[in-house]
């Protein structure tokens, strides 16, 4: 991943372009806004992105375009972080991104009862108005049911919160022990603050803990390791989330807004897909809370948790991924039969073949070639990408082709693409690095 470009604003909308050289650390809402779009950005990027001059139709994921962030922006650099399955974006700074400062008690109060008095006014709404859709609970599904499923998704799920606020604000002692470096590369000081965890104190411990839970806790945390020399990141081109030095664990100054604990938020939609023996997804749809300062939205929207579940070798449950993310209510379809979105009915209605039987062929080739077990984005394409490699001649060339990407990066480092025929052949592939 040390290659990847990451022109995070290459694709901004001029009205957040705008809003950038005013910047103010009180505009909480424009924030939230930038923020949604810079990992979004990331994870296109994740997915292979290819320079300008190759830009290809592709249908169900988003073409890449000439940058518009040349618009003057020097006020409000953007900086990414290296942080593994838990990526971390935020405005170089050190505000705190609270609305109001420490001397405004009366207006801090005011706010959080009039949003705490919205969010319970919506939620009462969006569960007034939704259908159920969780189905017979004893229905058979493929060997399962929906409450074993649902069991084993709430089960995981607090851990994936805990995890994913590891490097939150809300959970670092900012005044406690810390690491000064000067990078000359960024031509700053970058601190670094000691992660004092109960359950861990290294990276190795720190995997062992989350391996309970996760599949592959080394993907899902990203740490450097510099021994006993700090020396070596002055002149590093990235910036790393977390590192090891002298054996204990370190994240850097930029930290994640904390993710609301959703696990303990009533869903008003529930939905398991691709259940098979040893493997589930698994979609849970709760009203966006109003101390989420991390996914972007208000009492309009709603935050979805797109979990896939696997067994590992000695049959436990773990997390292979989780995506969290947040739409408008009126545009989440709670009846739909499509519970990962509209590929599963495009790949039906294009193709001769449908998803469940492409995503085995897919997940079966990805585990035995690479032995990856992460979240895959998926499309379609008309042409393509240069350097594609053809793993299998007899396919059928129409120009009607899936597009899979692991939207994580392999063990060996880069990015997988997976190019397959209408007919669900694996024919093509690409590593991006």
């Amino acid at each position: 991943m040390k290659d990847l470009k990451l022109d995070i604003l290459n694709r901004a909308d001029d009205d957040i372009i705008d809003s950038l050289v005013p910047f103010s650390s009180d505009d909480k809402k424009t924030k939230k806004r930038i923020l949604a779009m810079s990992e979004k950005k990331f994870a296109e990027l994740q997915r292979g992105s290819e320079s300008e001059k190759d830009e290809i139709s592709v249908r169900g994921v988003e073409q890449y375009r000439r940058p518009v962030w040349y618009k003057p922006l020097c006020a409000a650099a953007a900086l990414v972080i290296m942080a593994g399955g838990f990526g971390m974006f935020k405005f170089m700074g050190r505000t705190s991104g609270r609305q109001f400062a420490k001397g405004d008690p009366d207006k801090a109060a005011a706010t959080t009862e009039a949003e705490t008095t919205t969010a319970a006014e919506t939620t009462e709404a969006i569960t007034e108005n939704t259908t159920d859709i969780t189905g017979d609970a004893s229905v058979n599904l493929n060997g399962h049911t929906f409450e074993e499923l649902k069991g084993i998704a709430d089960s995981l799920l607090p851990h994936y919160i805990e995890a994913r606020n590891l490097y939150s604000e809300e959970y670092i002692d900012m005044r406690g022990e810390q690491l000064k470096v000067n990078s000359s590369h960024f031509k700053v000081d970058m601190i670094y603050y000691k992660l004092n965890n109960p359950n861990f104190s290294s990276y190795d411990e720190l995997k062992n803990y989350y391996g309970q839970y996760f599949i592959d806790p080394e993907r899902s945390f990203y740490c450097f390791n510099v021994g006993n020399d700090l020396s070596v990141l002055e002149n590093d081109e990235n910036i790393h989330a977390m590192i090891e030095y002298n054996g204990e664990l370190y994240v850097h100054e930029n930290l994640t807004a904390t993710v609301p604990d959703y696990a303990a938020v009533e869903p008003i939609a529930e939905k398991p897909s691709q259940v098979r023996e040893n493997s589930f997804e698994w979609q849970r749809v709760t009203p966006h809370q109003a101390d989420d300062d991390y996914l972007y939205g208000d009492e309009s929207y709603v935050c979805i948790m797109d979990m896939e579940i696997l067994k590992d070798d000695d049959g436990v449950w773990k997390i292979a991924s989780c995506q969290p993310s947040s739409t408008e209510k009126d545009s989440y379809d709670f009846n739909s039969d499509f519970p990962m979105g509209s590929i599963e009915k495009e790949v039906s209605e294009r193709t001769n073949t449908d998803y469940d039987t492409v995503y085995d062929t897919v997940k079966s080739y990805l585990k035995s070639e690479y032995n990856y077990t992460g979240k895959l984005s998926w499309g379609f394409c008309d042409e393509l990408y240069d350097g594609v490699e053809i793993i299998e001649e007899n396919y059928v060339n129409n120009k009607n082709w899936m597009i899979c990407t692991c939207s994580e990066n392999l063990n060996g480092g880069g990015i997988l693409i997976l190019f397959l025929d209408e007919n669900g052949t694996i024919f093509g592939k690409k590593i991006t690095h």
